[in-house]
């Protein structure tokens, strides 16, 4: 396993470089459809359109909707430049298809590997060849809360887990939802659970976890309490889980009907973009006991079409991967850049608590870079299961886990 371990520094080191000048279209699918989203997916249309690019929009609601009208694309013979896909194993597929075209030429003359945190690196390297054009890294594990919901209380962050069930205790007397969880799909109670189990175990247990001896791990009494948790937050979540987008789970603590949401750094943009501040009316940190950030990261696969990158494709790897770009994106996306050289100062507090966790190497990356898509999709269907199970015990979450790290 590797850490991040980026150091965010000011000065520029690589400038956009303009292609051509005659227009090179270049259709990209993606899902990025929240007002936050669509305001950081501009950011690089725009500067593609300015470098004399015609960016074509292809936005699909839902990450797995999206990946899927992609594949069925390439596999069909009409492949778009580039789409969207998760940082790490989710390219894996394409790869051995060997229906993605090796990025070799753009990483090796933009110098990747030096601006890049080797992770990263690693996550998009297959056999020595690149084939996904970093975009951003996010931090999927922020606790979110609502400051007024709080000050109802008189509570402040907590910073244990047993502080956040007694504040959730106060909240639900005081008729506000403890904890919010989104549920109109399986990927966030996954989310949820890896937030908890970073928390819990820290770096060296989340070795263990995702390791050839994790089901062995599971099976101890050091990840004995992220079952206990997990078992007992269902309690705290009101009715409406199931079906509820992370957007509209977000608008819970916007607008004080919940105290406390786990969500990854895109509500970080969701939040500026209603008129909040955060860190400020939201409150955040990494986990209720800042423990390390569970990082995760999106890229542009680029389809095979002929021989070697088309110049559209060439030209959106520069321009995403820009120092320009790479600040005015991250900051509508409340997101972290995925290079060096980009002035990180201006972060609100919740994002910059999450460069500084990158940048002091308090950070581990996130189960979807490293699980199979198979392993990923049977261990949130049955945290689900069990989320929706009110008599789920902490032994019901201890043999499931362990079940999924055996059998996938």
């Amino acid at each position: 396993m590797k850490y991040l371990a980026l150091a965010f520094a000011t000065t520029a080191t690589t400038a956009l470089t303009a292609i051509g000048a005659h227009a090179q279209s270049a259709e990209v699918v993606h899902w990025w459809t929240s007002a936050a989203e669509s305001a950081g997916v501009g950011v690089i249309a725009h500067a593609y359109d300015g470098l004399g690019g015609e960016w074509i929009d292809q936005a699909v609601a839902g990450s797995d909707a999206a990946k899927a009208a992609a594949i069925s694309r390439m596999v069909g013979g009409n492949p778009p430049e580039a789409a969207q896909f998760s940082l790490g194993a989710d390219i894996d597929n394409l790869v051995d298809s060997a229906v993605l075209a090796p990025l070799d030429q753009v990483a090796t003359a933009d110098h990747w590997a030096d601006i890049m945190p080797a992770a990263v690196m690693d996550a998009v390297t297959r056999d020595g060849h690149v084939y996904g054009v970093p975009i951003q890294l996010q931090g999927t594990n922020f606790l979110f809360a609502s400051r007024d919901a709080l000050e109802k209380v008189g509570a402040e962050m907590p910073q244990t887990w047993d502080a956040f069930f007694a504040t959730g205790d106060k909240l639900r007397d005081a008729g506000i939802i403890p904890f919010a969880q989104a549920g109109d799909r399986d990927v966030w109670f996954m989310n949820t659970f890896q937030a908890v189990l970073a928390s819990v175990v820290g770096t060296e247990g989340w070795n263990e976890f995702t390791g050839p001896n994790g089901p062995e791990f599971v099976r101890t009494e050091a990840f004995r309490p992220v079952a206990e948790i997990m078992a007992k937050l269902p309690s705290y979540a009101d009715v409406g889980v199931s079906g509820r987008q992370w957007n509209i789970t977000n608008q819970m603590i916007l607008n004080g009907e919940a105290g406390f949401f786990i969500m990854g750094g895109w509500a970080i943009g969701e939040i500026g973009a209603a008129g909040f501040t955060p860190g400020e009316e939201v409150l955040c940190g990494v986990g209720p006991n800042q423990g390390p950030l569970v990082v995760a990261g999106d890229i542009w696969a680029m389809p095979a079409k002929g021989d070697g990158l088309t110049e559209a494709q060439v030209k959106l790897a520069e321009v995403t991967t820009s120092v320009e770009v790479q600040a005015a994106f991250t900051a509508a996306m409340g997101s972290l850049p995925v290079r060096s050289g980009v002035d990180t100062s201006g972060f609100n507090a919740c994002a910059a608590a999450g460069a500084a966790s990158i940048a002091e190497g308090n950070s581990v990356m996130a189960l979807f870079i490293n699980f199979s898509p198979e392993k990923l999709g049977a261990l949130g269907s049955e945290l689900k299961v069990l989320w929706v199970n009110s008599d789920a015990t902490a032994d019901d979450y201890v043999e499931t886990i362990a079940g999924v790290l055996e059998n996938y």
